[in-house]
């Protein structure tokens, strides 16, 4: 992963190393920073003291990626084809993203911002396949981004599905969870809540839903361990039940009528070993 390297050289001293900022430029940066504590790149690019390509090859250069410039580049729909049809439809925005090309069993994107350590995590855990980064600009990947939406989003990637159809109705639980990453995958882009906060400390779920580390928990007494039953509703289960037998989610109890109620349910496990109970909005 690119950001298991060794100490970095501040960006700061690149750009001055590179031609791109003087040192009278640079102390009124850092002077700015002092009292704002807006990054650094953010403050040089208001002041115009420097453009973005010079802070996106700043950036490849700290943090040893390729920079790519997107002038003229088209993305190929082909490219995330090989992908899931449960990809959700603002995917490529959420992590802000362009495909590139695939190389192997991997697959080449540029990305703007290198230090966002867990969306990048996120990223390859939930493409599934290795990725190489390639850092080009925020405006490149931004115009890429809107030009490939003619103003319709990006449909193609969920194909036949709905806004409606992905909403989620409820949720209201707390629970500890090895792994923000996975987890975060599960809830929020397999059964389709959305995130209202996330931090390093929570995940915090517009349905209600809390994710919290594991070490939340550290403090019970011995041999007391938590196991949720997180219980959600939502109006796509048939969809959702098949779509988790495919990736090999792992089922509790299949899709059947839930007593007398005539909605459907199934029960499942998330990463963690808590029982998720997934209710149909209303009866068959």
């Amino acid at each position: 992963m690119i950001m298991n390297a060794l100490k970095r050289k501040k960006i700061g001293e690149i750009l001055v190393d590179r031609g791109d900022l003087n040192l009278s430029e640079l102390s009124f940066a850092l002077a700015i920073i002092k009292s704002t504590g807006e990054r650094f790149g953010k403050v040089c690019l208001i002041n115009s003291l420097i453009s973005e390509e010079a802070l996106a090859q700043a950036l490849a250069e700290q943090f040893g990626m390729e920079y790519v410039n997107l002038k003229g580049f088209k993305m190929d729909e082909a490219i995330l084809s090989v992908f899931p049809h449960i990809l959700p439809p603002d995917v490529i925005h959420r992590y802000h993203f362009v495909p590139l090309e695939p190389r192997g069993d991997s697959l080449v994107v540029a990305v703007a911002d290198p230090t966002d350590v867990l969306k990048l995590d996120e990223l390859e855990f939930f493409l599934h396949r290795p990725l190489i980064y390639k850092l080009a600009t925020e405006s490149a990947i931004e115009s890429i981004l809107q030009n490939r939406d003619d103003g319709e989003g990006i449909s193609w990637v969920l194909k036949g599905v709905s806004e409606e159809q992905i909403k989620v109705l409820s949720c209201k639980v707390k629970i500890p969870v090895t792994s923000f990453a996975k987890s975060v995958f599960f809830y929020r882009d397999f059964l389709g809540l959305s995130i209202k906060q996330q931090s390093q400390d929570e995940v915090v779920f517009d349905q209600g839903l809390v994710l919290v580390p594991s070490t939340y928990t550290a403090n019970l007494p011995e041999g007391f361990h938590i196991r949720s039953l997180v219980q959600i509703q939502l109006f796509d289960i048939e969809e959702r039940f098949f779509s988790a037998e495919k990736q090999n989610i792992r089922i509790v109890s299949k899709l059947a009528l839930w007593g007398r109620s005539g909605r459907m349910f199934f029960r499942c496990l998330d990463p963690d070993g808590n029982v998720v109970e997934v209710f149909s909005n209303n009866s068959v």
